[in-house]
């Protein structure tokens, strides 16, 4: 009986051991398909974070709106081109300024430096012009946007009309001479394949350098016509007479003396050493130009003025430089600038050139404060018996074209014709308009003199000039436009990593101009020691 026992026990553990191992693999089953889900559900979070950042990266962020004006956004992809748009004219400014400034110069520095300057710092600071040029395409959103309400929507024709004139092409000329069976012979137009090859190597530039897309251009102009229009249509308010006197009047102006001798000397004993230094000492004139010339043209790069041919230069100038031999070193040259050593280091016979440096030692012609304050003591003297004269009975308009100093009225008898406000200065005012007609008032200090004034009408609601009359509904239309603006609903959005570092030709640019203008500004000032 046990043995059936033990028997059966054996056979029942015989079943049920098939029965533990199919457990166990169903439990071990499970376990691996839950860890395959689990794995497979971070792989897909993984997949949709690495995704998701690509899309913000390239799909969102450049979309982004850096502002939103009623509703309209405004994307950081066409904040950034227009801000590469923005800068290539502030290059171009620049550059012309720089130009303008070339011919005005006369041997000395930059006389716009003033102006360029806040333009390289614009330039240089692409945070900062960041602001200028959003808020320029807000405005300009605004305009779109109020441009149907005063009807002052633009067609694409009129679009395309305003880009053929800006490239100089005139359709109306070409036609014109079509029809006459002539070419087109105005030197101040183009034809119609000149226009559109323009164009096209205008529009490709811009794409090529990351800035406007041809639509985005066009739109430029769209939106600059639509300003015209709305100028034309908006309810501006503005006054169109103002307060008015007719004046003629009589300008002394002091002539102080100019002492040069002395000036003439220090320049002349300048050049002399520097001479001395190279022709006695073995200097390198290169050097000694760098060091003591007063031309911040060319003593940066040693004096050099690279080649010239005959009549580039003042005469005393060019016939001192072509009558040197190569390596040569001239005696002191006197000119309008003051002294010159001059050194031929190249010639050009079969283009009638030679190369050569320089050095300057400039002569001061700014006169001292003494003769300043004389001059000004004896203009004041002559405006008061001026005025005595007047006032025993002299006729005004005779003694104008005897005496006054400006000959602009001098010729009319000193007749200014209607003065406005703010025109002539608070000085001026202040007495002319004091005055009833008939009188005569002064002497006033103005910039340039002393002015006796006769006042001979009144009127405080003259006529403003068409020039004035425009520029009063230029500035009422900017405030308006301003006023439109603040009422706007706008959400600025702009961050610092929205805006793109400056591009690298652009910082080349940059630090040229840098480069010019510490050499040519002046040092500024210390300020006095407390």
């Amino acid at each position: 009986m046990a043995k059936k026992n033990r028997e059966k026990q054996a056979e029942d553990s015989r079943r049920e051991q098939p029965r533990r191992y199919a457990s166990r693999r169903r439990k071990e089953q499970e376990l691996q398909r839950r860890i395959t889900i689990g794995l497979g559900i971070v792989l897909a979070i993984v997949v949709l974070i690495l995704a998701a950042g690509a899309i913000n990266e390239y799909v969102i962020k450049p979309n982004r709106p850096v502002a939103i004006v009623n509703g309209e956004k405004i994307s950081q992809d066409a904040f950034r081109r227009r801000l590469r748009f923005e800068q290539d004219n502030l290059v171009a400014r620049i550059d012309q300024y720089l130009q303008f400034g070339e011919q005005f110069a006369n041997g000395g520095p930059n006389p716009f430096l003033s102006s360029i300057q806040p333009m390289v710092n614009d330039l240089a600071s692409p945070e900062n012009f960041s602001l200028t040029v959003l808020d320029r395409m807000v405005e300009e959103k605004v305009i779109a946007q109020l441009a149907s309400q005063y009807d002052a929507t633009v067609t694409p024709e009129e679009v395309q009309a305003e880009i053929e004139r800006q490239f100089g092409y005139d359709r109306e000329a070409e036609q014109a001479a079509a029809s006459a069976g002539e070419p087109v012979t105005n030197t101040t137009t183009i034809t119609e394949d000149e226009f559109q090859q323009r164009y096209n190597e205008y529009v490709q530039g811009l794409i090529e350098k990351g800035s406007l897309t041809e639509e985005e251009f066009r739109g430029l102009f769209e939106a600059y016509l639509m300003r015209n229009k709305l100028e034309e249509n908006a309810p501006l308010t503005f006054d169109a007479t103002d307060e008015a006197v007719k004046v003629r009047y009589i300008l002394i102006k002091p002539e102080p003396e100019v002492p040069l001798v002395k000036r003439e000397a220090d320049a002349l004993k300048k050049i002399q050493d520097a001479r001395q230094r190279i022709v006695e000492g073995g200097e390198d004139f290169a050097e000694v130009a760098k060091e003591v010339s007063e031309d911040p043209g060319s003593a940066p790069n040693g004096g050099d003025l690279g080649c010239f041919g005959k009549g580039q230069m003042v005469p005393e100038f060019e016939q001192a430089a072509f009558s040197l031999e190569k390596g040569e070193v001239s005696q002191p040259v006197k000119t309008d600038f003051g002294f010159h050593i001059i050194q031929v280091y190249d010639t050009k016979p079969d283009e009638d050139q030679v190369c050569a440096r320089h050095i300057l030692a400039r002569v001061d012609r700014t006169p001292d404060q003494a003769s300043i304050e004389k001059a000004d003591a004896e203009a004041l003297k002559e405006a008061e018996d001026i005025k005595a004269r007047l006032e025993a009975g002299e006729d005004f308009a005779t003694l104008a074209k005897e005496v006054s100093d400006d000959p602009a009225t001098a010729e009319n008898g000193g007749e200014l014709g209607w003065v406005f406000r703010g025109q002539m200065g608070d000085a001026f005012d202040e007495v002319a308009f004091s005055l009833e007609p008939g009188q005569i008032g002064g002497p006033v200090k103005l910039n340039d003199g002393y002015a006796i004034l006769l006042v001979e009408e009144k009127d405080p609601n003259h006529p403003v000039d068409q020039q004035e009359l425009d520029n009063r509904r230029l500035q009422a239309f900017g405030e308006w436009i301003q006023a439109q603006v603040a009422a706007a609903n706008i959400e600025k959005n702009l961050s610092p990593e929205m805006i793109p570092p400056l591009p690298g030709d652009l910082q080349q640019l940059v630090n040229q101009y840098l480069s010019l203008l510490q050499t040519q500004l002046p040092a500024p000032t210390p300020a006095p020691t407390p």
